[in-house]
């Protein structure tokens, strides 16, 4: 897994619609910050533009969200739990959650992957904030669960919804079946 000072630049390909993603990765001991960028063409061309800045544990603090020609969001997490949105309101609904969760990109599932360190066999059951995006930029929580089937291997599941992500050794997403494949 990911140690030190890293920085990585990646691109994922839309295998079910079309569409890119290009991020940006540093990581070292103060923490980690993650900028995307993903055009899709999900219904309606989309350019959504992301950053997320977490601790050296990969425990989400920002998440500032831009889909063009439509209003932003932030949400930031405290040290206590509890998540605020930019304008300072507190968003009592999403108490309880560590990570983020944005439908359009495969990144988002590094984060519980890292943050958790699960050993093969280990499951967890997560309540993630979730970002859709197709009407707007609208946060819930949901559940999520998160089982390790082997070294490169995680069986993510939410409601009905079960997909075998293989990682490579920094637990990025290199294959997301049907969904996503990973470029660089």
């Amino acid at each position: 897994m990911m140690t030190g000072n890293v920085e990585r630049e990646l691109m994922w390909s839309a295998l079910a619609w079309p569409a890119t993603e290009h991020l940006v990765l540093h990581a070292d001991d103060d923490g980690v910050r993650a900028d995307g960028m993903i055009v899709a063409l999900d219904g309606r061309p989309t350019r959504l533009a992301y950053t997320i800045e977490a601790g050296a544990d990969w425990t989400v603090r920002r998440l500032t969200l831009a889909s063009y020609g439509e209003p932003g969001l932030v949400l930031e997490r405290r040290d206590d739990g509890r998540w605020f949105h930019g304008d300072g309101a507190e968003r009592a609904y999403l108490a309880g959650c560590v990570d983020v969760d944005i439908a359009l990109t495969p990144f988002t599932n590094t984060l519980p992957i890292r943050r958790l360190g699960l050993e093969v066999g280990e499951s967890a059951d997560l309540r993630i904030v979730y970002v859709q995006v197709d009407n707007g930029l609208t946060a819930d929580a949901v559940d999520q669960r998160y089982l390790r089937l082997g070294s490169e291997t995680y069986r993510y599941s939410s409601g009905d919804f079960t997909a075998d992500l293989t990682v490579d050794g920094d637990g990025l997403v290199t294959d997301y079946p049907h969904l996503w494949r990973r470029l660089v």
